[in-house]
């Protein structure tokens, strides 16, 4: 006979759905930014590029090719590495981990070092890409070195730092329109109508609202996750000590 516990959802098959949303969102989000960057650049025409090239660098856009491509592999796979589902998949985790370190972050931090040396956004935006990418680069040959021995926490941690720069793609260009504007209604009176002017403005400070405020709410999540699983594990003992003396 059919009950009306029998046609209830399993236990906890809400929580893990609505615990799966923010995760396809991320997905969502990452590969709509990849389909507006990288088609532009596979067509290996420097004349469609979205950035403004160095006229006496016969390798900037090469590098901004690469980059592009190789950032668009690692916003396609990254939202996987997110989530409880697949990790419980471990060969495919595994297997997906391995395309978005070793085609996607990897060579696309490598190369966005040398365009960012090249770049012709002035020396903030400089600074802001070469810290980007080598934070990039490093967080992802910790949460590499952590998984090889083990420490599957702090591969997990390293893994959630490293997404939120691979996620700066996206927030660069939510932070560009946003400052943009903004800064409209002072378009006259601040930059005489000289729109290239507020825009350029816009744009040195998007390099480094793409991936600071996104690391930084990162660490405050981690933090406050460590603090509440320490609050568990004391309650835990607490409890257990009671127990014992039952």
């Amino acid at each position: 006979m059919t009950t009306a516990d029998s046609l209830a959802p399993p236990r906890g098959s809400g929580r893990r759905s609505r615990a799966s949303l923010p995760v396809a969102a991320t997905a969502v989000v990452s590969a709509l930014t990849a389909l507006f960057i990288v088609p532009v650049y596979l067509t290996l025409d420097p004349d469609l590029s979205r950035i403004e090239l160095r006229p006496d660098s016969a390798l900037h856009f090469p590098l901004v090719v690469v980059h592009a491509a190789t950032g668009g592999v690692a916003l396609l796979t990254g939202p996987f590495q997110l989530s409880r589902r697949l990790r419980r998949r471990r060969s495919r985790h595994r297997w997906i981990g391995r395309v978005y370190l070793f085609a996607g972050v990897l060579p696309s931090a490598l190369t966005g070092i040398g365009a960012a040396l090249l770049t012709t956004s002035g020396p903030v935006s400089v600074l802001a890409f070469l810290l980007l990418d080598v934070l990039w680069l490093a967080t992802a040959l910790a949460a590499y070195r952590a998984a090889r021995t083990g420490r599957y926490a702090e591969h997990r941690e390293w893994m959630l730092r490293n997404f939120s720069l691979t996620f700066a793609a996206v927030t660069l260009r939510l932070w560009l329109g946003l400052l943009v504007a903004l800064q409209l209604p002072w378009l006259d009176s601040f930059y005489g109508g000289d729109f290239d002017r507020l825009f350029d403005t816009a744009y040195s400070l998007s390099h480094w609202l793409a991936w600071v405020p996104n690391l930084l709410l990162t660490e405050v999540y981690l933090a406050r996750r460590a603090a509440r699983e320490a609050r568990r594990a004391l309650a835990g003992a607490q409890q257990a000590a009671v127990g014992a003396h039952e």
